[in-house]
């Protein structure tokens, strides 16, 4: 699931519930085949009770899965996988090697998608179905994440990512652009702001921060007293015994997928309940194929931001989208955030998660689309 202070708490309890569940039912049928195997008295209930915490863990999201999410509504169009667009690839001074596709025609004014942690660039799925007639879409995986490769020393520090979203900037010439961010990608989006402020005065037309806070997210998120408390004794070794032991970790995560705890654990804390199937076998999979040592360096990362100082000084118009059930990052840090924009705007969407921008992805499509259109000439977009 998208890595967050809550978050990494919850996927190695439930990576250690699973493992607890197939050691359990294996022990159990291993003492019921010791007795047995010795002419022994063997209870079968030894076999029956370690048969069912075997299939727990193995089989359970089968039980579990079809009680989460909803299915489409008449006309509902679900999350697939996302066309192929013209792609760019971008050689970085640190090794990595940005994955950068491209839709829609090259006059045309860009709208440059920025996803959020433990994702991809296909998070824009919907964005490029309703959008890629009218506008040039820029979207691009982070380092280490989807198609592009991780940077060779390991850091992913805001300061870089928001250098690497430069590099994808210019991809869009002289054309103008609004630079839209989910998650952390609003962060690498705000600190972009204040590396690069230039920038804002001859290409950057706007800005669409969703879902997003300014400021370390342990601060932000659901259980921020508790979480400020548990940084330093507790998240921060943990993402460093995520990077140590990243193969056993992505043992867990395929046990969680395959207990069902996964799909359970993203339907609670990344959603507001209203998501569809397919929403959620979306960022299931992700979990499957993120690296958890890079989800972990980034959640490292994070800690370190903070973006409070420059919202003053971010002159052009900026949109904010908050959920009503956000965990990740709670509503008030998008109202701090609109509170201190000289030109902002503030759309909460209900019911919606972390993901409600897929949840809620008509509204949410709605509200960037309409300010696309103030932001951006309408010569421009003929």
């Amino acid at each position: 699931m998208l890595l967050a202070p809550p978050t990494l708490i919850l996927v190695w309890l439930m990576g250690l519930l699973s493992l607890g569940l197939l050691g359990g039912g294996a022990w159990l049928v291993w003492e019921w085949y010791d007795n047995w195997a010795l002419n022994l008295p063997a209870d079968r209930r030894l076999l029956v009770a370690g048969l069912l915490l075997l299939a727990l863990p193995l089989l359970g999201r089968f039980m579990l899965t079809p009680f989460l999410g909803r299915r489409p509504r008449a006309g509902e169009q679900e999350m697939r996988q996302m066309p192929q667009g013209a792609v760019h690839r971008i050689v970085r001074p640190d090794g990595a090697v940005l994955h950068v596709q491209a839709y829609g025609p090259e006059n045309a004014p860009v709208l440059l998608f920025t996803h959020g942690w433990g994702l991809s660039l296909a998070e824009w799925f919907y964005a490029h179905q309703h959008l890629v007639g009218r506008y040039r879409l820029l979207v691009w995986d982070l380092p280490g994440l989807g198609q592009s490769s991780p940077p060779q020393d390991h850091q992913y520090d805001l300061e870089r990512l928001a250098g690497h979203l430069k590099a994808v900037l210019e991809l869009a010439g002289k054309q103008r652009v609004i630079l839209c961010g989910h998650s952390i990608g609003g962060m690498i989006t705000l600190t972009f702001c204040r590396l690069f402020p230039e920038a804002l005065l001859h290409q950057v037309a706007g800005l669409v921060l969703t879902h997003t806070t300014p400021t370390n997210p342990v601060q932000t998120a659901w259980g921020a007293p508790l979480l400020r408390r548990l940084q330093g004794p507790l998240l921060r070794p943990l993402c460093a015994v995520t990077i140590a032991l990243s193969p056993l970790v992505r043992l867990m995560n395929l046990l969680a997928f395959l207990s069902g705890l996964s799909h359970l654990g993203n339907h609670l804390m990344q959603f507001g309940g209203t998501e569809t199937r397919g929403q959620l076998d979306f960022v299931v999979h992700h979990d499957l194929r993120a690296n958890p040592a890079v989800a972990a360096r980034g959640m490292l990362a994070m800690m370190r931001y903070d973006a409070v100082d420059v919202l003053p000084a971010i002159s052009v118009p900026v949109l904010v989208v908050a959920a009503n059930h956000d965990k990740q990052t709670l509503p008030a840090a998008s109202d701090f955030i609109t509170r201190n924009l000289p030109h902002a705007e503030e759309v909460m969407l209900a019911p919606g998660g972390h993901l409600g921008l897929l949840e809620q992805h008509g509204e949410w499509l709605k509200a960037v689309e309409a300010f696309a259109e103030r932001c951006l000439p309408r010569e421009a977009r003929a």
